[in-house]
Parts: structure tokens; C-alpha cells; sequence
């Protein structure tokens, strides 16, 4: 009788060469290349315009004089890129496309951490849609082409939202810390991200085990957005001690009044006692105030007396100032970028591979939208992004709308536009189709949000002062001179 011949066992399937992370990290690192070495030798790639060269400027002064930068008094602009600046400048010298290079590098770890948060708060699918969004997403790819910080503000606050969302899961005492180092390091690049620290203590208190866990790791979320603001704090003290406890600049309350004032309209708009330009606006914005209180005013000063007449504002005409808020809100999901620091059409230009689209705020406020309503069944674990994208639009709608404002948001949008589609490739593939044709009426009032005619041309006169600053920042007095007539 024949031997019965053993079962065979199937042999396991073949590991992935990569990992998604990885192939996204690689598809990001490929088009931050490709645009480098496409605009690399542009002159309005590789020059410093308007605050990106004050920053650059700041750079030589922090590099000459130390930590402390005494002559720079107390900071109004925010600190973090400048020093970043000087640090990477003995590693790199002080070119600029170097930087350059190493941002682009950084930036292509944002797709993979929005990879991670996708996968985490939804499934591994809207995890990979969200990294091939960040990976090709042009403001993303625009702002790390440029001497801003902008790039910084985006991946720190990614990076946050990233522990944030795994906190849960494993080691909630580190991720809450290193949470809070991450907002932390945003806020010295701008302070608006502390507006979201309230609610990153909440969903921390919502998805701990045990009360006293709630409350250590809430704890160590305001230990670590502390820390690494602290060294700013005790500079300005050591610089001028009547600054005060406050955050790393002085100039609160100047940008709230030049977000709402009669003359404000929503946007960029300063003042007609304000010059335009960098390093300019809070000189006027101080001896308007001095001049009006008839003696001289601390930073801190200047800052709260710009807070009272906001507030006065408010007070005296509640349905213009309300109504501006409500523009500004609006202006927040438009699909227009609104520059302050670079022409709209260098903007336009620069966010995209030549004559290849790259993916626009346009298409990730409409979807992020449709996202943010869509996935309200799932606020459980969504609500952290919901949060954290309200939060952005409220600080727009409580100052103005800028595209490098409003671009952080973007951290949020983005995993729940990629929520949105691979919902609507759920129903549209499966039995509710009625569900897709539901979620696809539901994206016509998000375009339309997004497409209203709020935004127009840009002012000729901001562009010829613009290109006026340009041209003297590179010594070209003639050019200069003819812009600024």
C-alpha cells in the first residue's frame, strides 16, 4: 500500500519590499527633489523677500552676539526660525538653498505621520490616502521652499497630533510629554498652537485609563509645551525685565486690532497709520500708541493697549466686528491664498511641478470639510482632529486669514479628506450607493463654501511696495526706486 503523502504547507506570502510609510516617505522625498532641482537658480526661489529676509537678518545678529541678541529688544516677530537659522548656519553655512534642501527633507517625514494618524483614528487605508495627500500637497512643498517656518509650525503640529492619537494605545505618560515638547517647539515658531493645548488636555483626560493618569499625563502635556518656550521667556526677561511672563513676543495685542478694526477687512489689511512692510508694521503700531498715551510704552504695554481698543471696538459696534469675524471664517475655507510675504502669483507658481498640479487648499478645505461632517458618527476617535482644524479656524476668524496662517490646518483637513474619499469608495463599491450619492450632495455645499468670490486680485500698490523691498533688500536702488513710484 503507497505511503499517503504528507499535507503540504503553504509557504507564508512574501513580506512587502517596503512598508507604506516608507513608500510614502520616498514619493514625498522624490517630488520635494524634483521641485528643488526644477526652481533651483529661480531668483524668486533661492531669495529672501520680505520677513524671510528680516529673518535672515535676525540670523547674523543671533550669530554675532549669542543666545541673548540683546540689539534685536524684545522679540515681535517669533523667534524660533531666526535661531534655527543660526544654529543650521554653522552646520550649513549661510546659503540658502542648503536650508532649503534640509526642509524639503523634513518635510517628507509629514507624510508619513499623517500616514500614522490616519491609520490610527480610522484604518490603514485612510492613513495611506492621507501620506499620498501631504506627500503632494503644494503649500506643503511651497512653504519648505521658503526662509518662513512655516514648514516647522506644520510638522511639529503633526507630529504632536501623532502622539496625541497614540496616546491611548501604549506609553501615555511619554507620548503626552513628548506631545506637549512638539506643540511646544510650534508655539516658539508661532504661539497660536497654545489655543489648541486645551483641548489636547481633554482628549488626553477622555481616553486615559484612570483618573489619576488623566491627570499626570494633562500634566505632562503643560510640563512639555513649557519647556522649550522657557529659554525665550528668560532671554526677553534678561533683555528687557519689563516684558514680563508673557509668551515669546510682544505683539498679541497688535495683531489682534490689525485683524478687527474699522479699516480691517479680514485679510492683510493694516491700518492707514501703518507702512507696509517687514520690521515696519510694529514700529507704527508702537508710536501710534505712544503718541496717543502721550508718554512711552514697554512692549507689553503696546501690546495690551491694542487689545483694549479690539475690545472698545467690539463694544461700541458689536454688528460690525461680528460681521467681520464672520468673513473671516469664510475667508478661513476659501480657496484662494491670501500672501502677505510673496506675490499670489509666485504662490501659484511654486506650488506646483512646472505645468503638474500639486494638490491645492482649495481641494483639501472642500474635502476636509466634507471629512469633518461626514465623519461626525465617528467623533469618538475623530474629535481630536475636529478640534484641532476648529481651533485654527478660530484663531483666523479672531485676527485674519493668511495662507501661512490658516496653512497649519491643513494637519487636520488632510486626514479627514482622506477619511472622506475612502468612505464615498466604500459605499460606491459596496450595497450604499445611496450613501455615496448622499456624500456626494454633501461635498456640493463644501465646494461652493470654498468657492465664493471673497478674495480678489491682489492690490497692485501692496505689490509694487513689495517688489519695491525686494529690490533694495539686493541693492538694485534704481528698480527700487521706479516700484516705488
Amino acid at each position: 500500500m503507497a505511503k499517503k503523502k504528507r499535507d503540504e504547507v503553504a509557504a507564508p506570502p512574501a513580506a512587502p519590499l517596503l512598508s507604506p510609510a516608507s513608500w510614502l516617505f520616498l514619493i514625498a522625498v522624490a517630488v520635494r527633489l524634483a521641485h528643488f532641482f526644477l526652481y533651483k537658480g529661480d531668483f524668486w526661489h533661492d531669495t529672501p523677500l520680505l520677513d524671510d529676509n528680516l529673518f535672515v537678518s535676525w540670523r547674523g545678529v543671533i550669530q554675532k552676539e549669542g543666545f541673548l541678541a540683546s540689539s534685536l529688544g524684545t522679540f515681535d516677530l517669533n523667534p524660533g526660525y531666526p535661531y534655527f537659522l543660526a544654529y543650521a548656519g554653522r552646520l550649513l553655512g549661510d546659503g540658502v538653498l542648503p536650508v532649503i534642501l534640509l526642509q524639503h527633507l523634513l518635510g517628507a517625514l509629514a507624510p508619513v505621520l499623517l500616514y500614522r494618524i490616519g491609520e490610527q483614528l480610522f484604518d490603514g487605508r485612510v492613513g495611506f490616502v492621507a501620506g499620498l495627500l501631504g506627500a503632494f500637497y503644494g503649500p506643503a512643498v511651497f512653504f519648505e521652499s521658503r526662509l518662513l517656518g512655516e514648514s516647522f509650525i506644520y510638522l511639529l503640529n503633526i507630529a504632536a497630533l501623532w502622539m496625541l492619537a497614540r496616546a491611548p494605545a501604549s506609553a501615555p505618560e511619554s507620548r503626552a510629554l513628548l506631545a506637549g515638547v512638539f506643540l511646544g517647539l510650534s508655539a516658539v515658531f508661532r504661539p497660536t498652537v497654545l489655543a489648541f493645548v486645551p483641548f489636547a488636555a481633554l482628549w488626553l483626560f477622555a481616553t486615559a485609563s484612570s483618573p489619576l493618569l488623566s491627570w499626570l499625563c494633562a500634566l505632562l502635556l503643560g510640563l512639555g509645551t513649557w519647556l522649550p518656550m522657557l529659554p525665550f521667556q528668560l532671554r526677553n526677561r534678561a533683555v528687557d525685565p519689563s516684558a514680563g511672563w508673557g509668551l515669546t513676543t510682544a505683539s498679541g495685542g497688535v495683531n489682534l486690532f490689525l485683524g478687527n478694526n474699522p479699516e480691517a477687512d479680514g485679510l492683510n489689511k493694516p491700518p492707514s497709520f501703518v507702512h507696509y512692510g517687514p520690521g515696519m508694521q510694529y514700529r507704527d503700531f508702537k508710536e501710534e500708541a505712544e503718541a496717543r498715551e502721550g508718554k512711552k510704552l514697554s512692549a507689553r504695554e503696546v501690546s495690551s493697549y491694542w487689545t483694549r481698543r479690539t475690545l472698545k471696538w467690539f463694544q461700541e459696534r458689536p454688528a460690525a466686528a461680528w460681521s467681520l469675524v464672520g468673513r473671516k471664517a469664510l475667508l478661513f475655507w476659501n480657496h484662494r491664498e491670501p500672501p502677505d510675504n510673496f506675490f499670489q502669483a509666485l504662490f501659484e507658481r511654486f506650488t506646483k511641478l512646472r505645468e503638474a498640479p500639486l494638490a491645492d487648499w482649495g481641494l483639501v478645505s472642500a474635502l476636509g470639510l466634507l471629512g469633518l461632517l461626514a465623519s461626525l458618527p465617528w467623533l469618538g476617535t475623530a474629535w481630536l482632529l475636529h478640534a484641532y482644524a476648529l481651533t485654527y479656524l478660530g484663531l483666523c476668524a479672531a485676527f485674519y486669514v493668511l495662507a501661512r496662517y490658516r496653512f497649519p490646518a491643513a494637519a487636520g483637513l488632510i486626514p479627514l479628506a482622506a477619511f472622506a474619499l475612502v468612505r464615498f469608495w466604500d459605499y460606491a463599491r459596496g450595497l450604499g450607493r445611496l450613501k455615496a450619492l448622499g456624500l456626494a450632495l454633501l461635498l456640493l455645499p463644501c465646494l461652493w463654501l470654498t468657492r465664493l468670490p471673497l478674495i480678489g486680485e491682489e492690490d497692485p500698490a501692496s505689490s509694487h511696495y513689495s517688489m519695491a523691498v525686494v529690490y533694495a533688500n539686493q541693492g538694485w536702488k534704481d528698480k527700487a526706486v521706479e516700484e516705488y513710484r
